[in-house]
């Protein structure tokens, strides 16, 4: 299906992305800042605003996490389920804002209350959509804490089909993006703790581009900012982008190190003039199903025997 199809969504969407820094140890606190850069999005026209991963949280070390392989009982306690106060509250300001949000948070499992996700909640003005659950957790940081993720959803709104991956789940885990293609997402977001590493902001755009280009999508990646998380500190430079035609990606808006919010058009009849000349996803369900079918079936076989992770 093209981008540009009216069945789908509007043919222009206008996306905000937000540096952001949690307000340490204080998520009510936490849930008034985001309130104020949601209105701020809203008053530049934005549709849907994006914070990074895990915006609702304290980030950083924990030794009684580590020390056990498992969250802490503090971690527990903090953590929510999808549709708790701070999703009902966020999902307040996007009701009376009319926007779409989606914001990275510490989800407590609704039924086992001893394990937590790395997770993204994706609200409407009406509500909550869903959830997505980190799939890739990268580092000893994230293994000592959360359990993976199992499904990967798109989710249908009325800006579109939109997939969300996290972090990691975007930078070296390309065949999530490429699925998320192919089951008719039209925005890939990235919700994102990218630390103040060397040209950690220009690897960023890079990503994030690359991600669009390879499958002619927009993409969105929202990073945190600051210092008073622990030992860490965050990059920015949360971007917008996507193919510009006839040439390659295209930075449509990039933030800074400090917080902002960034706000672009999203041009989908520009973006399905692409689709004119390469249309691949037509190409891959059609004439090049034997390869997709050789692709799934090479990573079956590296994954080797055992049970599905739902």
């Amino acid at each position: 299906m093209r981008p540009d199809d009216p069945a789908i969504g509007p043919a222009v969407v206008t996306v905000a992305s937000v540096n952001f820094e949690a307000v340490a140890r204080d998520k009510h606190a936490t849930v008034d800042k985001m309130a104020r850069f949601i209105g701020e999005a809203a008053d530049a026209g934005a549709d849907l605003v994006v914070f990074p991963e895990l915006a609702l949280n304290t980030w950083g070390g924990c030794d009684d996490c580590a020390e056990v392989h498992e969250p802490c009982a503090w971690h527990v306690a903090q953590a929510e389920v999808a549709d708790g106060e701070s999703c009902r509250r966020i999902a307040d300001v996007a009701q009376a804002r009319g926007v779409h949000v989606i914001y990275g948070f510490e989800e407590l499992d609704a039924t086992d209350r001893a394990t937590i996700y790395n997770s993204a909640n994706l609200v409407a003005p009406n509500g909550l959509v869903g959830t997505y659950r980190k799939l890739h957790l990268g580092i000893p940081l994230e293994t000592d804490r959360f359990s993976p993720g199992c499904e990967l959803p798109v989710f249908d709104t009325a800006l579109g089909p939109i997939g969300i991956s996290i972090c990691y789940d975007f930078y070296n885990n390309p065949e999530l993006s490429r699925v998320l293609a192919l089951k008719g997402a039209r925005i890939l977001v990235n919700p994102t703790g990218r630390s103040d590493l060397p040209r950690a902001r220009e690897n960023l755009e890079h990503a994030t581009l690359i991600r669009a280009q390879e499958n002619l999508v927009y993409a969105v990646s929202a990073n945190r900012v600051g210092d008073s998380h622990g030992d860490s500190s965050w990059a920015g430079g949360s971007v917008i982008g996507g193919p510009g035609f006839p040439g390659f990606g295209l930075v449509l808006a990039q933030a800074g190190e400090a917080e902002e919010v960034i706000v672009a058009e999203l041009d989908f009849p520009e973006l399905a003039k692409w689709y004119d000349w390469l249309p691949w996803r037509e190409w891959r369900a059609g004439p090049q199903s034997d390869i997709t079918r050789l692709v799934a079936d090479e990573l079956r076989d590296l994954a080797g025997p055992g049970p599905t992770p739902c």
